[in-house]
């Protein structure tokens, strides 16, 4: 599998994580950002990226955009990235999303003044490197000379143990302990000699974290602070990002036994979600054809057969956002009939 396949596949585990119980992301939320939510009467809506985007900043999209309902007034918007390598380009990234995201509802105050809030983002690093920073910071300078300074705070999750992670209640993002070592794995394979016991003492290592994963999901779901669907999709996220270092790395039959059979202690089977990222069919389609290629067809025809749902699903967001159909429509591309069936 290529650097950039790995990677892409990274992300699309990354994003699944967040189709977890809005319990899930509240937690997460409060803890990642630093702030209370009534999570007894707030709602989460997951806002469309694609409806953010804007043409002449068709790139790139933001990762995950949540907005938190509540009733009690304007919902808040969050923004996480999440980012494998270091990118020395990300600050001035974040900058335009937060526009972006700001502008997708921007409203006109009674001075004919337009208003973009920009939303909550926190960027999130999987691999370690000596040039990321605490926080990301952009001065912006008018030409009067005034300043806004632009900062987005970073969390180095690659810097935590699956266990402290759960103590802290971003156990959500527990799997994503597991994408460090595909750079320790990659230095020591580079080397002329290879050093088994040091290689040995990485597998143990990731085997480790995937024990302290089972362990968390199980225990935390016995005590109700997760919940089955939750669960289910950590484990799923789990076993494939073990899956993407086994088959690149490891290569060892009795520690993917091992991993499955971890899995199955919390759960009587495991979990088969991968159709949601597309990676079901992609191994089965990698029997016949290749792993590498197989996953990238999986993919493909995973996101063709839910794009209609999920269309809807994204319809249904927008219009608890409050936003006109005609708008709807362009970000979704349903048509205008369907829009209003999703009303009633």
């Amino acid at each position: 599998m290529s650097h950039e396949n790995s990677r892409a596949l990274i992300d699309e585990t990354a994003k699944f994580l967040f189709d977890a119980s809005d319990q899930a992301l509240l937690d997460f939320i409060c803890r990642i950002f630093s702030i209370q939510i009534n999570k007894e009467t707030a709602e989460i809506i997951r806002v469309s990226s694609e409806f953010i985007s804007h043409p002449g900043f068709s790139r790139h999209l933001p990762d995950i955009v949540l907005a938190v309902h509540d009733g009690t007034g304007p919902d808040p918007l969050f923004h996480i990235e999440i980012q494998t390598e270091h990118d020395g380009m990300m600050d001035l990234r974040m900058v335009k999303y937060g526009y972006l995201i700001g502008a997708s509802r921007s409203q006109m105050d009674d001075d004919d003044s337009r208003i973009i809030s920009i939303p909550h983002q926190v960027v999130i690093y999987l691999e370690e490197h000596k040039r990321i920073r605490d926080d990301l910071k952009v001065k912006i300078i008018f030409p009067n000379e005034s300043e806004v300074h632009y900062t987005v705070p970073v969390f180095r999750l690659y810097a935590y143990s699956a266990c402290e992670l759960g103590e802290m209640d971003l156990y959500l993002v527990i799997p994503l302990v597991l994408v460090k070592y595909r750079k320790r794995f990659d230095h020591i394979c580079r080397r002329k000699n290879l050093n088994q016991e040091e290689f040995d003492a990485i597998v143990q290592d990731v085997l480790q974290d995937i024990e302290q994963i089972t362990t968390i999901t199980g225990t935390f779901e016995e005590k109700g602070v997760m919940d089955e669907q939750t669960k289910d999709i950590i484990l799923s996220a789990t076993m494939e990002l073990y899956t993407q270092l086994h088959q690149k790395y490891i290569r060892d039959t009795k520690s993917k036994e091992r991993v499955e059979n971890l899995i199955e202690s919390v759960t009587q089977k495991i979990s088969k979600k991968w159709y949601t990222i597309g990676v079901e069919e992609g191994i089965e389609k990698g029997k016949e054809e290749g792993i590498e290629k197989g996953i990238e067809k999986g993919i493909e025809k995973g996101i063709e057969k839910g794009k209609l749902e999920e269309a809807r699903n994204i319809a249904r967001n927008l219009i608890k956002l409050g936003l006109e159909d005609e708008y709807i429509v362009k970000a979704t591309g349903l048509s205008a009939e369907e829009i209003k069936k999703l009303k009633i």
